[in-house]
């Protein structure tokens, strides 16, 4: 719509329940509307605004805001503070940010880019600054998936409601990722990773003990106040990380625990909604109340992905310097994980993840590597957490997700192949009883796998 401005367009959609006659009739009146349409060179003198991928900012001068997609965004904020920039994680969606996203889309946007915006407008609304000092941290992406177009749309949101001023900070997540992010300073990618993967353990660490503790809250006690004490490490410069985690090992291995067995479930799906505790309503909660363990994907694969998709783009456009300087960061990447990972060796069941090439060598019997993106990620994660010996799948994903659809489609071919459960969940803000009973039917049937692989 804002590109075309006053011209006539027809938006058709087409799926297998739709008539021919409703096409044609569709047609048919665009035409005439081409046809009445009088002939006017003046809407044309002042074309659409082009909104720019990215803009060019002095983040050291302003306020940058993060949406709370998961508590590994704490890893973010305090690399943004260590970098000297000044950085605030948005607070936790609610119902009033439902509210304030789906007044300002069309209703064809998926759940986070509602939820996203939402947050932006809330925080704009609650705040006595002007709108010009804030910065919106929504990064891009590539591939077929709707995440690409987030930061587009939400510049044109705030422009259209006098919120110009309020910038949206987008690095794409491809082969120009860290140039992008360099603009944070030199240490902001290394110290966002270290935080990312630290806040991991400790969430692995939340995930196997919780399900099991004697104490009930013991493990939730635990997780929050490491969680600020790794926040507080990551943002000063004199931290000692692996002495916190070292710490959290020690602590989470302390907690008294029952012996008994439970299902364990992976979850997959789309990073913002398998990750975000309103979003998925608590999923991993009721998975636990219902007798269940679970193993989350983590963040990180999709940030091994990037790189991997980083490194096969900038070497077929030739730049080997790009090349060159993402093989570097993965590897660094790599050793900082396993560096970490081993002070938990003993203790952490759901530690070893696989690598994106592994990843995608076990999802190539049903996607091809060619087909980019989420899809490709959440089957491959599937199958290697059906080897590892989950006893269910559940698949999140906001309604209407095409990657999200697809990945649904495919667990009925993985059900077929390993004969497991696998259920697909998509959330979009109304809570549904049906998805209750959905989650009770499969944790017996995940239940009954267990017992029946012993």
């Amino acid at each position: 719509k804002e590109e075309i401005g006053n011209k006539p367009y027809l938006f058709l959609e087409i799926d297998e329940h739709s008539a021919t006659a409703g096409a044609i009739t569709r047609c048919e009146a665009f035409l005439d509307s081409i046809a009445n349409k009088r002939t006017d060179n003046s809407e044309n003198k002042n074309p659409p605004r082009k909104i720019m991928r990215s803009e060019i900012m002095k983040l050291n001068e302003k306020q940058v805001f993060i949406p709370k997609m998961c508590d590994h965004a704490y890893a973010l904020v305090a690399a943004f503070e260590y970098s000297g920039i000044q950085a605030e994680l948005l607070p936790e969606p609610d119902r009033e940010t439902i509210e304030m996203g789906r007044k300002n889309v069309s209703g064809k946007q998926c759940f986070p880019c509602i939820l996203t915006i939402g947050e932006m407008l809330k925080k704009i609304d609650s705040s006595t600054s002007g709108a010009d000092e804030f910065i919106f941290f929504m990064p891009a992406g590539t591939g077929p998936c709707r995440f690409g177009q987030y930061n587009i749309f939400q510049r044109l949101v705030l422009e259209r409601l006098g919120r110009s001023n309020a910038k949206v900070f987008s690095p794409v997540q491809d082969r120009t990722l860290y140039s992008e992010l360099g603009i944070a300073g030199d240490n902001f990618a290394r110290r966002a990773w270290e935080g990312v993967t630290s806040i991991e353990l400790l969430t692995k660490c939340l995930h196997e003990t919780r399900p099991h503790e004697k104490e009930k809250g013991s493990a939730d006690y635990l997780y929050d106040k490491y969680l600020n004490k790794l926040y507080t490490t990551l943002r000063g410069n004199n931290g000692n990380i692996e002495g916190v985690l070292k710490n959290i090992r020690h602590d989470f291995a302390s907690v008294p625990k029952f012996a008994e067995k439970k299902p364990l479930i992976g979850i997959i799906g789309e990073i913002f909604v398998r990750s975000n505790t309103f979003t998925n309503e608590n999923l991993i909660r009721k998975i636990e109340a219902l007798g269940g363990e679970v193993w989350l994907s983590p963040p990180e694969e999709w940030i091994y992905y990037v790189n991997h998709i980083g490194i096969k783009h900038a070497i077929l456009k030739h730049d080997f310097s790009e090349t060159f300087k993402l093989l570097m960061k993965n590897h660094i990447q790599r050793k900082t994980e396993h560096k970490y990972g081993k002070l938990f060796k003993d203790n952490l069941k759901t530690l070893n993840e696989p690598s994106t090439r592994e990843i995608l060598k076990k999802a190539s019997p049903y996607i091809h590597e060619s087909f980019e993106g989420e899809t490709i990620l959440s089957v491959g994660k599937a199958v290697d957490l059906i080897e590892k010996g989950v006893s269910g799948i559940v698949s999140a994903m906001p309604f209407g997700c095409m990657p999200g659809t697809i990945v649904t489609a495919l667990l009925r071919a993985i059900n077929r192949d390993f004969n497991i459960p696998c259920v697909s969940i998509p959330y979009d803000g109304s809570e549904a009883n049906c998805s209750e009973i959905q989650l009770e039917a499969f944790m017996h049937q995940a239940g009954n796998f267990m017992t029946f692989k012993a």
